[in-house]
């Protein structure tokens, strides 16, 4: 009996000796692994959005690419060095194709920073006319990163690591006309948006559609609307077009109709 009292004794002692030998820095933990996951995710409100439209339709020339920047955020510890963001696109849930449509860019989270901007390149084809094009884009884990952010925010039906991008040549509406907010003010300047009153308003001001675009991932479009087009850009630009369009008319015999058919008339008579 004293022997197996000894022998308990013994074990119990080599237990807790190796137990102190396992220091707390020795032991994996949550911090020592550094993840990533786009910025939309994040736990703000209003929720960002996990999608982009980009048009190459608008310029004449049309653009053979158009190249965007998506956050990224880091959850963890800054580095004294770069360090390379890996994507893909999800290949089964995208139209696009990734080296003929859509290319992924050289990326980094930089030295020293809390984030970075994962670059994203849309390219032309003939079939951008007719049809929009989406790319799905997953984050990738590499030799730097984990990628398990998988439930964003407030959209438990989303992935903090997955972006969308649809683009087109379709000269549409662009973004700052489209968007609810600045798109009611732009109506109330301008009046019901069609592609060849814009092409007007362009024309006769010297302006291009790239002046009512703004990049959705990065920008408010009531912010970038207020600082570009303030109220009295927006009469001088009215009153130029209703010149115009009066000069149209007594040249013409006819007011100048839209695409649709329809009579091009300005948000206000302010001449």
């Amino acid at each position: 009996m004293k022997a197996t009292k000894t022998n308990i004794v013994l074990f119990i002692g080599l237990l807790l000796v190796y137990a102190s030998s396992c220091t707390h820095d020795s032991l994996p933990t949550y911090e020592d692994v550094d993840r990533i996951y786009f910025a939309w995710a994040r736990p703000v409100i209003p929720q960002g959005s996990d999608e982009t439209k980009v048009n190459l339709g608008y310029d004449n020339p049309v653009k053979n690419d158009s190249v965007i920047h998506v956050e990224v955020l880091l959850m963890g510890r800054v580095s004294d060095k770069d360090r390379p963001i890996a994507a893909e696109v999800i290949k089964a849930e995208s139209s696009a194709i990734q080296g003929q449509d859509i290319e992924i860019l050289p990326s980094v989270i930089p030295a020293g920073e809390v984030g970075g901007f994962l670059g994203i390149k849309v390219k032309n084809s003939g079939r951008l006319e007719t049809t929009t094009l989406m790319g799905r884009i997953r984050l990738l884990p590499n030799e730097y990163f984990h990628v398990d952010f998988t439930t964003a925010y407030n959209a438990p039906t989303k992935s903090g690591l997955e972006y969308n991008v649809y683009f087109d040549a379709k000269a549409d509406m662009p973004s700052l006309w489209a968007d609810p907010e600045s798109g009611a003010m732009l109506t109330m300047y301008f009046g019901v948006f069609s592609n060849v009153k814009l092409q007007l308003i362009c024309d006769v001001c010297g302006l291009t559609r790239d002046f009512f675009m703004h990049d959705p991932a990065t920008q408010k479009a009531k912010d970038v609307l207020d600082a570009r087009i303030p109220s009295e850009v927006s009469y001088g630009i009215v009153a130029q077009v209703n010149r115009y369009l009066d000069q149209y008319y007594t040249e013409h015999g006819v007011s100048l109709t839209d695409e649709n058919g329809y009579v091009i008339k300005m948000g206000s008579t302010f001449k």
